[in-house]
């Protein structure tokens, strides 16, 4: 076992039907990542990687196997208290964005703090905290249509760490995005790494890597021989 494995999945597999047979989405995955990592998940169109990241993420449940996130045994908590689990613990950020347009960027950072207690002034600060952090403080009343690719890409990573989670999944986050912009995302979720965020992002782009500190490999739902 890792030192202080924020994640361990146990022989997790998904099997999905079409046109009446089992298809293996996932073939017995085990894997550990330690907190504070910053691990890349890659592998060819099909491979499973993003089956992975939504069954990490306590959105999509394994046919079989456990998965264990902070020690906690995910899908045998109740479909709410599962919700409630990702809203503490996991933030997430996604190619398309999903930004909502008529909401400003600090608007759309707030999202996640509206199921909280938390009031509503507490709620704007952590909301103008996060876009600082992302290097957007002076963009936070503009609409989604108003900012650059690159700078919607901040506003959602600062959607995702506005309750401070300890864990961050990305898909494709820089999938949509020139090279230079791309860099950009990449050096800040470093950063966000560097002070303490674990994050576990799928990839195709092998430049990423430079900025990850492992790489796990996926092909025909399994992980290559020697990783894990």
């Amino acid at each position: 076992m890792r030192d202080e494995s924020l994640i361990i999945c146990e022989s997790i597999t998904k099997q999905y039907q079409s046109g009446g047979e089992n298809v293996d989405a996932l073939k017995g995955v085990d894997l550990e990542i330690a907190s504070g990592e910053f691990v890349a998940l890659m592998g060819p169109s099909g491979s499973g990687k993003s089956t992975l990241l939504t069954i990490l993420g306590a959105l999509n449940p394994p046919t079989k196997g456990i998965l264990k996130i902070d020690q906690i045994d995910v899908y045998k908590l109740s479909t709410e208290r599962r919700a409630d689990f990702r809203a503490t613990y996991m933030g997430f950020v996604f190619q398309q964005f999903q930004l909502i347009p008529y909401l400003t960027a600090v608007e759309n950072v707030m999202l996640p703090l509206a199921i909280t207690d938390k009031p509503g002034e507490e709620q704007l600060a952590l909301a103008k905290q996060a876009l600082d952090k992302v290097g957007l403080a002076d963009k936070t009343h503009r609409l989604p249509n108003q900012l650059s690719g690159g700078e919607q890409e901040r506003v959602a990573i600062a959607r995702a760490i506005v309750n401070q989670p300890p864990l961050v999944l990305a898909d494709e986050p820089t999938g949509s995005l020139d090279s230079n912009t791309s860099k950009e995302i990449m050096e800040l979720f470093q950063e966000l790494n560097r002070e303490g965020l674990t994050i576990v992002m799928v990839t195709h782009n092998k430049e990423n890597l430079d900025y990850t500190k492992r790489a796990i490999h996926i092909r025909d739902g399994a992980i290559e021989k020697g990783e894990g």
